[in-house]
């Protein structure tokens, strides 16, 4: 009898203790879950402004995140640019970019490829000077006949862009210098010159007049030399923010200088810009 009794009291016991061991071992607060990037509440990603403090009664000795490793350094990308302008000198490409050297003044180049009866290359370089809200750039460029294998021009050229409160605008003035080189006996001026209303954030129109003159000029059908062979004045139309930094741009020009036509004619151009 007596060891039936002992035997219920262990039992009891035991009982007793089996519940008690195992809410002993359950944590006052469960741990918080991962966030985003994979770190707990009490260390939130970087990116999340809220700072949520980790709970008084959670486990202590929870593990703190590792902290993310630092990104490598390296240099900052200079700003870059491309277009593809589609016109009376057939299809051209252009791309380039502008080195940072001290506040307000940068050195910019860029190569321009024009692949029309022959194929030319040039390099251009100079540098781009900020003032106030226009960007002055001279540069000096050298043209390669790829076809002769020759230098064919030196470029010096002159460019104004920029925003004149609503009014986008640019002046461009190249003159190449074929008598350098002999290869050409004439020497070209191209200049252009638009400035377009920013109806909205997509949207700008504007005048636009383009001059293209020729040192030995061309026989009109009258058989005068006229030395401004294009002279054509007209509309441009610039639809800016397409994609990420696109913008596509349209000029349709009424031709006034062509002296190789009895009659004027409509001309212009097609350009796409990217820039990045």
């Amino acid at each position: 009898m007596r060891t039936k009794i002992a035997l219920i009291t262990s039992l009891t016991a035991l009982g007793a203790l089996i519940p008690a061991a195992a809410w002993a071992q359950e944590p006052a607060a469960a741990t918080p879950p991962a966030g985003p990037q994979g770190a707990t509440a009490s260390a939130p990603p970087a990116a999340t402004p809220a700072t949520v403090e980790t709970p008084a009664s959670a486990p202590a000795g929870t593990p703190e995140p590792a902290a993310a490793a630092p990104a490598p350094a390296g240099p900052t990308p200079a700003p870059g640019w491309m277009r593809i302008d589609s016109d009376f000198f057939g299809l051209q490409l252009w791309g380039g970019g502008t080195l940072p050297l001290v506040d307000g003044v940068g050195l910019a180049m860029d190569i321009y490829v024009n692949q029309n009866t022959a194929s030319y290359g040039e390099f251009d370089i100079g540098p781009a000077i900020t003032a106030g809200p226009l960007t002055l750039t001279p540069m000096i460029g050298i043209q390669m006949d790829w076809t002769t294998r020759k230098a064919a021009a030196l470029v010096p050229q002159f460019y104004v862009t920029g925003s004149l409160g609503p009014m986008y605008t640019e002046f461009w003035f190249q003159f190449y210098d074929y008598k350098m080189f002999k290869d050409l006996p004439t020497n070209q001026i191209n200049m252009r010159l638009f400035s377009d209303y920013k109806i909205s954030d997509y949207v700008a129109l504007g005048p636009e007049i383009d001059l293209n003159w020729d040192s030995a000029g061309l026989p009109n059908n009258k058989g005068d030399i006229k030395k401004v062979y294009n002279l054509p004045i007209g509309p441009n139309l610039m639809l800016s923010n397409l994609g990420l930094n696109s913008s596509l741009i349209a000029f349709v020009g009424y031709e006034t200088g062509d002296p190789t036509h009895e009659k004027n004619h409509a001309t212009g151009r097609l350009t796409f810009v990217h820039n990045f």
